[in-house]
Parts: C-alpha cells; structure tokens; sequence
C-alpha cells in the first residue's frame, strides 16, 4: 500500500533510504534515526564550517580595507574646524595648535573598539596634558545616538574634551573611514602619527610619538641638603 499522508510519505522515504544503505529489504527503527541524526550532525558540521569560511572571508575584507584607507597627509597645516563641545562651546583646532600637540581620536558610542581604546587615552591625557598635549575626542554619533554620548562620559568620568560632530564633516576631511581613528598634530598641525582601529599597542606607539613633538619635561629642582 502506498502510503497517503506527508508523515506517511517521509517515513517511507527513510525507509527505503536505509535500505538502500544497508542492502536489506527493511530496517529497524533504531537504524533509521540513527541515519537521520547522522545527516543531520553532517548538514549541522556543513552549516558551521560554512558560516567559519564567511566570517573569515568577512575579516580578511575589512583587514583589506583598513590597509587600504588612506592616511591624511596635508601639503600645509592639518585643515582647520571648529565644533561644539558636550556643554555647546565651539572649540576651534587652530586654537589648541598654539598650546601644544594635539590628539584627535575619532569614534561613537556605539564602536566597541573605541570604547576600548578610551582607557588609555585618559591615561595619555592624564600624563601629558600639564606639558601642553590636548585630547580630542571626535564623536561622530548621528542626531539618532547623540544623546548617548554626555552620559557616556560622564558615567566612565573621562576628562578630556569632547567634540560632536554628527554630520560628519570633520571625519570626511580627515578621511576617518574606519574608526576608531587616532592622529597625533604637532604644533605645525603636521600629521606626526597615525592609526586606525583599535589595539593596546596603538598607544605605546602614540606615546612613542609624542616624545618627538613635546617640549622637554621640566627637571625639578634638586634638593639642598642642609
């Protein structure tokens, strides 16, 4: 009797499945879901490997790409902007330049590398900003994540200066593609260091930098023995 129903005609399939596998004529139960689990344990390793190939090809890409991103190089000094800061003041580069060095770190609250990066940014802010270094922290969230930005820093009690730039335009000039995007101006507005992405060499390096472009740290003065 053929048989009539959906289930009817899937176990019957299996069957006949199995017999073709184990050259029988019929197969026992235990056999037939031993067979089925089988495929499914195969297509399930299949699945997986295949989701291993893509997210490795998906990393090789973006590998690529952040290669390929161009690093702002200027004719002159870096391009001047002015932007607000977390409080509404406009905070002009050009003017920071006449103090000292200055750090531009482009990222958003919604970047997991950036906000991984931002510890040892406060540390290069902590170190060195008494010899003149200023830090700015670009964000680049839209009008939509804004407003996550303020409670952000004030809940992690970051102390350097924060931009908002949520139309983007400061991160186009400097070609911040991919961020989180690190560069180090000295007071020529010269790009003196580089980086994109995130990883806990990018700041010994930057500090690396930094000793090119800061005046000399002041010597204390020797003790008068008495």
């Amino acid at each position: 009797m053929r048989p009539g129903s959906f289930w009817q005609w899937r176990g019957y399939c299996q069957f006949r499945a199995c017999d073709a596998l184990t050259g029988r004529k019929a197969c026992t139960l235990r056999e037939r879901y031993a067979m089925v689990d089988s495929r499914k344990v195969k297509v399930t390793i299949e699945r997986t490997f295949a989701r291993s190939c893509l997210r490795a090809l998906l990393a090789s890409l973006i590998l690529v790409i952040v290669c390929m991103a161009p690093v702002p190089s200027f004719s002159g000094r870096a391009p001047d902007f002015t932007l607000p800061d977390l409080e509404g003041k406009q905070v002009k580069l050009s003017g920071l330049l006449r103090r000292g060095p200055v750090v531009l770190d482009f990222w958003a609250t919604w970047c997991k590398p950036c906000v991984k990066a931002f510890p040892g940014l406060q540390a290069i802010h902590d170190k060195y900003s008494k010899r003149g270094l200023s830090v700015l922290a670009i964000s680049v969230d839209s009008p939509r994540t804004q407003a996550r930005v303020a409670p952000f820093i004030k809940s992690n009690k970051y102390s350097f200066d924060v931009l908002l730039d949520n139309d983007g335009r400061v991160a186009r000039l400097y070609n911040a593609i991919i961020i989180p995007r690190t560069l180090l101006l000295d007071q020529q507005g010269q790009v003196a260091f580089a980086s994109i992405g995130y990883h806990p060499s990018n700041h010994e390096k930057l500090e690396e930098a930094l000793k090119s472009v800061l005046p000399p740290e002041p010597e204390g003065d020797d003790e008068v023995p008495k």
